[in-house]
Formats: structure tokens, C-alpha cells, sequence
């Protein structure tokens, strides 16, 4: 019989990535909430702090949704809802990449 055994890919040293998600998800939900372009800039902030390949479809995303990245001076309602939708796509992307939501499968033997 072979063992079952579980790889798991994890990052070395002192970058606690999941710490810094966290935090930063978290900053991001109170502004939502206290202060919309502080939510904004955090929203791209989270998008530039991701890796290299989540960060480049959320760059891409970005531009196709006709956002200018630094520019928080007239945030009307309408461009918070693209905001909101830039939030749902990188948290999509971090789903898919295993960084948050993460889910793993246990096997039971009776």
C-alpha cells in the first residue's frame, strides 16, 4: 500500500503573506464603510502588493475598467460600484491562486 501524503507550497522567511492579506482586507472593509477614497486606494494597494501574476491581471483590469490608478478626487457613487468590482475580481483571483479561502480535503477511513 502507498501513503497518502499532502505538498504544500509555502513562503519562506519572515513574509507572513497571509498576515498581510488579512490585514490589508481588512483596512479595506472598514474604509468601505468610513472613508470611500482611502477604500479606493487601498483596493489598488492590495492589487500592486499581490504576486506578479495576480498583480498584472489586476493591472490589466485596472485600465479595462476605466479606473486611473492615483486618482481618488471624484469618486461618485457609480465609480465606487467599479471599485467594489475591482475588490470581487482580485479576491477572485486570490481564491484561484489558493492564497485565501483556502479549502483542503480529508479522507476518512472507517
Amino acid at each position: 500500500m502507498t501513503e497518502d501524503y499532502i505538498v504544500e507550497d509555502a513562503y519562506k522567511g519572515q513574509l507572513d503573506a497571509e498576515g498581510l492579506l488579512l490585514m490589508h482586507m481588512n483596512r479595506i472593509a472598514v474604509y468601505r464603510d468610513t472613508d470611500i477614497r482611502r477604500y479606493c486606494s487601498s483596493i489598488e494597494t492590495l492589487s500592486i502588493m499581490c504576486p506578479r501574476n495576480i498583480r498584472e491581471k489586476a493591472i490589466l483590469k485596472i485600465n479595462e475598467l476605466g479606473l486611473q490608478r492615483g486618482r481618488y478626487g471624484s469618486i461618485t457613487e457609480d465609480k465606487l460600484v467599479i471599485y467594489d468590482d475591482l475588490l470581487i475580481y482580485v479576491n477572485e483571483l486570490l481564491e484561484k491562486h489558493h492564497m485565501i479561502w483556502k479549502t483542503k480535503t480529508v479522507k476518512i477511513f472507517e
